[in-house]
């Protein structure tokens, strides 16, 4: 087999994966501390459709024309990546990359509900979401307008029982937004943030109609 270099590999065309900036962050810092784990599978074209992120990642890390280690599969045999430089299990090393390859993959995954509805009209993918899930998704994917939401709108949406807000701030915004969280006395972070978005749209209700 010719050699090749990590540049004869590109990242997947369509991903169903937006990914977050938050588990590219963890996904570069763990490269960083641990190398590079958690193997990328290509089709025989070299387009990655499991790992884009980690190829993006590994191209800043290693270089494009570093050379990785190729194994060429059908899929009828497991493939097993070993560690030569972990002795066992037990080091902590190995503790902290099996815990960081779960959360990165948590932290990292946000659904392109557009492009994951496109797939679900070619492929079944029933056997992994329920329709309530995909409906979820879809929901999530819509975007509001600045403005566009009045306080009226916003109390139903914080009634609502399911739906994600995603909110990206700054060093000081998530100190300021961690004094308030405890303030609340609420252990769930997810209720104290509605209590805490609830007392606003309160006040600034009274407000307005004072």
């Amino acid at each position: 087999m010719a050699k090749k270099k990590l540049s004869d590999f590109r990242p997947q065309k369509v991903n169903a994966n937006k990914h977050t900036q938050r588990g590219l962050g963890m996904l570069d810092r763990s490269m960083s501390d641990h190398g590079f784990f958690g193997a990328m599978t290509s089709a025989a074209d070299g387009e990655i459709f499991d790992g884009s992120a980690r190829l993006e990642t590994a191209y800043e890390r290693f270089g494009e024309e570093v050379e990785p280690i190729i194994i060429e599969a059908d899929g009828t045999r497991p493939i097993i990546v070993k560690r030569v430089d972990i002795p066992s299990a037990d080091d902590p090393k190995a503790k902290k990359m099996a815990i960081a390859a779960n959360r990165i993959a948590s932290v990292d995954l946000e659904w392109d509900a557009d492009v994951l509805a496109s797939i679900a009209d070619e492929v079944d993918i029933s056997d992994m979401f329920f329709d309530a899930e995909l409906e979820e998704i879809a929901e999530s994917g819509k975007e509001v307008e600045a403005g566009e939401l009045n306080l009226s709108d916003a109390r139903k949406a914080l009634n609502k029982k399911s739906g994600f807000v995603k909110v990206v701030l700054s060093n000081v915004e998530v100190a300021i937004f961690e004094r308030a969280i405890s303030a609340t006395g609420i252990t769930s972070r997810s209720d104290a943030l509605t209590k805490i978005c609830k007392e606003f749209l309160n006040e600034s209700a009274d407000t307005a109609e004072g």
